[in-house]
């Protein structure tokens, strides 16, 4: 009896451990997690900047193109007569010349959000003579990096106001200037001067030494509508001569000039978008062509006609985007 209860207890204990593996079996196998499908999401296309718009002027007035859908917006009217636009960095503000309420040009802003209009300068004697109405030298103001600071050139000399037009300060005199600009890092101003020679050249003013150097020596070209690139590594410029110009970018110190045009009537270039575009003004193939206003990437290439009605010295305005003012109330 004892052997026969012994087997009967390990037979007992062997069906009582297949037992347990059974169950443990059956309970990972019933909780296997299950497989999940992740759904595969959709890029996040990368949002295109806009493009902004350009100021130029068609038939004597400041004129608004959108890039977005092409419509033109006029911006001034009347009996006055504006010149050379240059846009603030932001977008928000263009100074020009205007001969508004006088015979007398002085430098004018006007807010591109309210549409308010501001005479900065108040000269006696025009601020523009007729020597300076010329779209080859393109005779215009310009901005400091920050919008805070205008800069222009009058009766040969440098001045530089608040963009309110408020403190007004010589910074360079006796050099017959022309076209003035900041560089972006606000150490140098480039300008335009045929004193020292027949032709017009490209100066260097260093803003901390007061020290100039020439940066173009032509003999029988002249430089107009020169302007700094926002990063600061290029200028750009046209060399006219007689009915011949041509738009031309160049590096800061003058060296390594390069032909962007074709078109043999090709004038006031300025940057636009970052630098990736030009926008210029040309004359068509024929001899009583208008003037248009054209665009073009920045080697020079994609060249394409924004206007067929005219229009002159263009000025690229980027979108305004208000800086927030949000403040955290008291406790």
């Amino acid at each position: 009896m004892k052997t026969m209860s012994a087997n009967f207890q390990k037979l007992a204990g062997i069906f009582l451990t297949l037992l347990i593996m059974v169950e443990v079996s059956t309970f990972n196998i019933a909780c296997k997690p299950k497989k999940v499908e992740v759904p595969v999401l959709a890029p996040t296309p990368t949002p295109v900047p806009p493009l902004g718009n350009v100021i130029f002027v068609q038939g004597g007035h400041l004129v608004e193109f959108n890039l977005t859908n092409s419509q033109i917006t006029p911006l001034t009217s009347g009996k006055s007569t504006e010149w050379f636009p240059k846009v603030s960095p932001k977008g928000d503000q263009v100074i020009y010349w205007s001969n508004a309420d006088s015979n007398v040009y002085n430098l004018w802003s006007l807010n591109l959000i309210n549409s308010q209009r501001t005479q900065l300068t108040f000269n006696d004697q025009t601020g523009l003579p007729p020597s300076e109405q010329n779209l080859l030298l393109n005779a215009s103001a310009s901005w400091s990096a920050d919008g805070k600071t205008i800069i222009y050139a009058q009766d040969g000399d440098i001045w530089a106001i608040d963009s309110d037009g408020y403190n007004p300060k010589t910074v360079l005199s006796g050099q017959g200037a022309l076209c003035p600009n900041f560089s972006p890092d606000g150490k140098s101003v480039l300008y335009l001067s045929n004193l020292n020679d027949l032709v017009y050249n490209l100066y260097l003013l260093n803003q901390s030494d007061k020290s100039i150097k020439k940066i173009t020596d032509y003999t029988d070209w002249n430089v107009g509508a020169p302007s700094f690139s926002a990063d600061g590594s290029k200028i750009l410029f046209n060399l006219y001569r007689g009915d011949l110009t041509q738009v031309y970018t160049a590096k800061t110190d003058g060296s390594e000039p390069i032909n962007l045009t074709s078109n043999i009537r090709s004038l006031s270039p300025s940057f636009g978008q970052g630098d990736k575009k030009i926008y210029y003004a040309a004359y068509g193939p024929s001899e009583d062509s208008d003037l248009n206003i054209y665009v073009m990437s920045a080697n020079g290439a994609d060249t394409k006609a924004l206007t067929t009605d005219g229009g002159s010295s263009p000025s690229w305005a980027p979108i305004f985007v208000p800086v927030s003012t949000s403040t955290t109330p008291s406790k």
